[in-house]
This record gives structure tokens, sequence and C-alpha cells, in this order.
């Protein structure tokens, strides 16, 4: 959590205010399911980080409103990006609960972003039980391909996920 935590400062950086409409006193923090179903008392990366970020004054509250209920291919062990799974894949995995409150916005957490199939389709399954709210995404680390040098740590960034019928997505920028 010290981790977590050590990226406060960083998140209130006027560097970071583009990541204001995700992270604001009016957003539900909802945390992005693990590759497999939870078992008590397992881990939750996604969860922590929404409990990290609500405690420093993020979000107006942590809600779980997206379960795992079929395991998939963990992202972290494919080699190629061909290997991950597909959008319906996760589709398929995942329900996603209606609240009884419907919040105006929502933002799903994660603790990395890769191709972003994982939250987009986490995204497609509460728009289908939040269909007015404002969805967003999240994640404390993004990856950023293969280069040669990484020349920053911290750099807040924003972009778009766009969802493919071939159930592939891409990440803008």
């Amino acid at each position: 959590m010290d981790i977590i935590a050590s990226a406060v400062p960083h998140l209130r950086d006027a560097k970071a205010d583009n990541l204001k409409p995700f992270l604001g006193p009016d957003v539900t923090l909802v945390p992005a399911p693990r590759s497999a179903p939870l078992p008590d008392g397992a881990l939750w990366p996604a969860k922590v980080i929404c409990d990290v970020l609500h405690e420093h004054g993020f979000g107006q509250d942590v809600q779980t409103y997206l379960t795992r209920i079929k395991a998939v291919p963990k992202s972290s062990s494919s080699q190629r990006a061909d290997d991950r799974p597909l959008v319906p894949i996760h589709l398929d995995s995942i329900e996603a609960e209606r609240p009884f409150f419907v919040p105006d916005k929502i933002t799903i957490v994660d603790d990395v972003l890769t191709l972003g199939r994982t939250t987009y389709a986490c995204a497609e399954l509460l728009r289908q039980v939040c269909p007015d709210a404002e969805i967003r995404i999240f994640a404390m680390v993004r990856t950023q391909g293969l280069q040669d040098d990484i020349n920053k740590i911290v750099d807040p960034a924003t972009g778009i996920i766009t969802g493919f019928d071939s159930g592939k997505t891409r990440r803008d920028p």
C-alpha cells in the first residue's frame, strides 16, 4: 500500500490535472477484476488501489460492481499480444451488478493497462447496467510497448481505447 500511496503526490501535481475527471470527488471507483475468480482473502490489486486512492481523497466511494466468474489466461503471462484474451472472452467471464443507486460517474481502476481489453469489457458491461453513467478507465501503470529507453516514470496521460468487432482493442496514445 505504501508504494501506491507514494503515487498520490504525483496525482495531486499540476501535471496530472488531466486526470481530475477520472479521480474527482464525484466519481465512484470500481476495481477491475483479476484474471480468475477471487478466493476469500486473496489480494485484489485494483481494489487495493481504489481503497488507497479513496483514503487520500480521490473518488467519492469504492464499489465492487464487477466480478470475474470464470478464469481467463493472464495477460502478463502472454508472450505476444495475439495470445491475450479478446474482449468477448472477458465479456463472458465477468458479471456486472446493477447498483441500487446508479452513480453519474464511474472510473474503472486497474493496476496495469496493456491493451485495454479487460477494462474495455468492464466498461461495456457497466454500460449495460448503468446506461446513463459516464464511464472512464484509470490505471496506475500503462505499458508502452518495447522501448529502448524509458525517460519518465511518472507521466500522467489520457487517451481512448477503441474496441473492434475482432475482439481486439487499440489504445490511443
